[in-house]
């Protein structure tokens, strides 16, 4: 365990030297080559050298061509690495045109932030065991694409890969889970740090290093320099060919210097003032404290999960001293937190906020598995801490539970909370899953403070906690500007900022009431809250009309491909069918993710489109432009998330009830007469 964590900091803390691994971190383009048919150079052969490296040594690890080549290539590779792939091919080319000369050794290196890696490393390890490492490697990297898809079951998709190879699968799962398979993996990773590997691919040709998926020409101008190199090894020095690899990477190794350490700049000191509620969730001395703790948290933020025990170490050493003060800061990296953030708002209103925290945290690695169903996981979660399912489910949908949650983002950019967590005490900001002896010494210095203030001028409650932070921003010797507060969107725009252009439009062209919707087809408060403005439509037929403006998010990774299956249905008169399919089948999207096109052609046949055309229609590069031109004119109107709807320039954020829709297009009906 303790080898874990040390293979994941040394990685973290290095990566960046490394072609997979600059900011962030990254992979490099090189990757081991496939087992020939010779039974020469197999990874069940012994090795034939009989001095082996001290530096790199062969040992066991799969080789690919003959074992006696005089130029050998040891690679460390991540199945998981889009630039390993790449130079995987690489490494087949060589030894397909230097058969006799090059053989590639491969070592895993699985880095931490490619989840499937470390699985696919132990797939190719029991492949092996039955003689078809390299059949296995191949077909990894060939369905790279389809790791995130089988994430949650990647045994179970490479033992039915290793059935059809003709492995005995019992044995395959056996080895897949095998201790000793996880030590090999564990072994290749410690030769890598002491060999300075900092990312993927990473080749050492003879020992000379050589970063990153570099092309052809550049790999073979490295093998010929070390093939004349061995020949001349061989006759003039002397040496055999069984001690020829040991001597040439004695000769060429190097171990480059280690990274010059950055001077490590303190950030300045913030102080603000963080209102605190009774309808914010607190623990400790919720009326009287001497310490008022405030955390801006994510529910998917791992290191918001790490920092948990030491608020609870916190609330046992201080007692009702300090009081910490919950509030919700979703970032926009994390599809579920802000859901999960909901959840803990609904098991608030049952008095039970902190066990519903608590139960978040334990199963965050779940969130991303079930963000597919995730109300209907978060209603189970319920369920199980014993709430009223009925009530969480009806507070969960609330507007009021939505409102709070954009009510604490707005004043966490308003302080300055940019990440997570983030922490005030008495106003003065810690930021991070800080250890307890860096809380601890700020919150003795606040203890005294407010003790002070209250013996001097008897002050107590929420007084007191004013006067703790206007000292401390008085106090403070290294002031920091103040964050800057993005303005604050109009409720109302000046409608001429909204053009209609060639864009889908639902209901009469000449209704006096226009709704623009910018929205995204992978998200769900879209498609609930067009579902909503719909029903308000149909409340008004003639007097209404939707206009449809794309805007995928970032982070949503088939939103923007299904904009464009929306526009190539649109092709053929039937973009709002198109539309209604894409929402009624939002859960299916990142299954398809690998073969998303394949998969809407397939909606297009049973819409009964022409699907030729709709294929076609797909690849229209003016679609891009389409979007980013309604992408523009979203950020120009203060468009920041999705779905936002603009009724007659009134801006309407969010997946609001029929009834907001309602009461809104009557206003500007009543304004237009």
């Amino acid at each position: 365990m303790k080898f874990r964590l040390f293979r994941v900091v040394v990685m973290l803390s290095s990566l960046w030297m490394a072609s997979c691994s600059s900011s962030p971190p990254q992979e490099t383009d090189q990757a081991p080559v496939e087992q020939t048919a010779d039974k020469a150079g197999t990874e069940e052969q012994e090795n034939p050298n009989e001095a082996e490296s001290d530096i790199l040594p062969v040992g066991d690890s799969p080789v690919l061509g003959k074992a006696d080549a005089p130029v050998t290539i040891v690679a460390f590779s991540d199945l998981q690495c889009p630039f390993c792939a790449r130079g995987a091919t690489t490494m087949h080319r060589l030894v397909d045109k230097y058969p006799n000369d090059v053989r590639v050794v491969f070592k895993h290196y699985p880095l931490p932030f490619h989840q499937q890696a470390d699985e696919a490393a132990k797939a190719t390890i029991a492949a092996g065991n039955q003689g078809k490492f390299w059949e296995m490697h191949d077909w990894l990297f060939e369905n790279q694409r389809q790791f995130k898809v089988h994430q949650n079951g990647f045994k179970e998709w490479t033992s039915q890969r290793a059935k059809e190879m003709g492995l005995n699968v019992e044995q395959f799962e056996a080895d897949f889970d095998a201790p000793a398979t996880q030590k090999q993996i564990d072994d290749d990773m410690k030769l890598g740090q002491d060999v300075a590997v900092r990312g993927t691919p990473h080749f050492f040709v003879n020992g000379e290093r050589v970063r990153g998926a570099k092309p052809l020409a550049e790999f073979e101008a490295v093998v010929k320099r070390k093939l004349k190199q061995a020949n001349e090894l061989l006759s003039e020095d002397g040496v055999s060919r069984e001690a020829l690899y040991k001597k040439a990477v004695a000769e060429n190794y190097t171990k480059p210097e280690p990274p010059k350490r950055r001077k490590s700049h303190k950030p300045k000191t913030r102080v603000e003032y963080v209102p605190v509620s009774d309808q914010d969730p607190m623990f400790g001395n919720t009326k009287d404290p001497l310490v008022t703790i405030v955390e801006f948290s994510d529910f998917q933020c791992p290191f918001c999960a790490k920092v948990t025990p030491t608020l609870d170490q916190i609330s046992k050493e201080y007692g009702d001293q300090v009081r910490v003060v919950f509030k919700q800061l979703p970032l926009a990296m994390h599809a579920q937190a802000k859901p999960a953030a909901r959840a803990a708002l609904a098991a608030h209103e049952q008095g039970a906020f902190w066990e519903m925290h608590d139960k978040l945290f334990e199963k965050q690695r779940e969130m991303r598995a079930n963000a597919d169903n995730f109300d209907a996981w978060a209603i189970d979660v319920a369920q199980e801490i014993g709430l009223d399912v009925a009530k969480f489910e009806k507070d969960y949908n609330s507007d009021a539970i939505a409102q709070k949650v954009e009510d604490d983002l707005e004043l966490a950019q308003k302080v300055g909370a940019r990440g997570t967590p983030n922490f005030w005490i008495n106003g003065v900001n810690l930021r991070g899953a800080q250890p307890f002896p860096e809380f601890k010494a700020e919150i003795d210095k606040q203890i005294k403070l407010a003790e002070q203030l209250r013996d001097d001028k008897g002050l107590e409650g929420e007084a007191l906690y004013k006067a703790a932070v206007a000292k401390n921003e008085a106090d403070n010797p290294q002031k920091d500007d103040k964050p800057a507060v993005r303005k604050k969107p109009e409720p109302k725009i000046d409608t001429s900022k909204l053009v209609v252009g060639q864009a889908p439009i639902l209901g009469p062209k000449d209704a006096p009431v226009t709704i623009f919707v910018f929205s995204d087809f992978q998200c769900p408060y879209c498609k609930r809250g067009i579902q909503n403005a719909e029903a308000a439509l149909k409340k008004h037929p003639d007097e209404v009309r939707l206009v449809y403006k794309h805007y995928p998010l970032p982070f949503h990774k088939e939103a923007k491909p299904a904009a464009k299956a929306a526009m190539a249905a649109g092709e053929q008169g039937k973009f709002w069918e198109m539309h209604d399919k894409l929402f009624e089948k939002q859960r299916e999207m990142r299954k398809h993710s690998a073969d998303f096109d394949a998969w809407v052609a397939g909606l297009a046949k049973e819409m009964g489109l022409d699907v030729a055309q709709f294929k076609e229609d797909m690849k229209k590069p003016e679609y891009d432009k389409i979007i980013e031109a309604d992408m523009k004119m979203g950020r120009e109107v203060g468009v920041r998330g999705t779905p936002v709807f603009f009724v007659n320039g009134v801006r309407v954020v969010g997946a609001q009830p029929t009834s907001k829709f309602d009461s809104t297009i009557k206003e500007e009906l009543d304004e237009a007469k």
